[in-house]
């Protein structure tokens, strides 16, 4: 793919994410994205999938997550308080995208039971629907909260589409990335705009269209993508 190429998708990608426009990123119906997301693999693939969201030196420590049957369990205790599992809730904005990640201590005591209870959701055949007003009901209740101080989500992998039988990575969605937790965060408050991302689309956005909303809002950049900016 040619330089011109990538940037064009990382900026149709950007946008999508902002609401700015319909692309592969976050155009299908959420019930159809959702049956596509609801799919297992091998434990040993997923392994490795949930993995490739952390660096390197992270990687043999992180505890790690499968999905199955009943949605996610514990496979794998972690030494250094990250937490990895390859994300399905892409289908609450439409995408069909598999979602690598890693989170660090905070994240996993905020970000991962949100996830780790819309996978139980998405096994046991819920609606989208019910699915988000479950997780929304959820910060009201007292089941989840939002992150009491800032931190990272690694997805250095990126959103990738996968083949439905032997989960290898057929597409990347949206490029690797870094996510900083934000919850409440616009993107007013870091001065982003439409604007800002036709000129410039490797510059922070927020991104709060996952589980949790905008409980759960990200400060999503990708470094790597700079050189792809004219």
């Amino acid at each position: 793919m040619t330089s011109n190429k990538r940037f064009m998708r990382f900026q149709a990608a950007v946008a999508a994410a902002l609401g700015l426009m319909s692309t592969t990123v976050s155009a299908a119906d959420p019930n159809v994205a959702r049956g596509a997301l609801n799919t297992t693999f091998a434990d040993d693939v997923e392994t490795t999938l949930a993995l490739s969201a952390a660096p390197a030196h992270l990687r043999d420590g992180a505890a790690v997550y499968l999905y199955g049957a009943h949605g996610y369990s514990k496979t794998r205790d972690g030494s250094n308080g990250f937490t990895c599992l390859l994300n399905r809730d892409a289908f609450l904005y439409g995408s069909t995208a598999f979602k690598p990640t890693c989170w660090d201590p905070e994240g996993a005591t905020s970000y991962v039971p949100v996830m780790l209870r819309v996978g139980a959701l998405l096994a046991a055949g819920r609606t989208s629907e019910d699915i988000r007003a479950d997780i929304d009901g959820g910060f009201h209740d007292g089941r989840f909260r939002r992150p009491r101080r800032t931190g990272i989500a690694y997805m250095l992998a990126g959103d990738v589409d996968l083949a439905p039988q032997s989960g290898l990575v057929i597409r990347t969605a949206f490029p690797g990335h870094y996510m900083i937790y934000a919850p409440g965060v616009t993107n007013a408050d870091i001065g982003h705009s439409p604007a800002a991302a036709n000129g410039n689309p490797s510059v922070p956005f927020i991104f709060a269209l996952g589980a949790g909303a905008e409980n759960l809002a990200y400060i999503i950049t990708a470094p790597e993508h700079a050189h792809l900016v004219p």
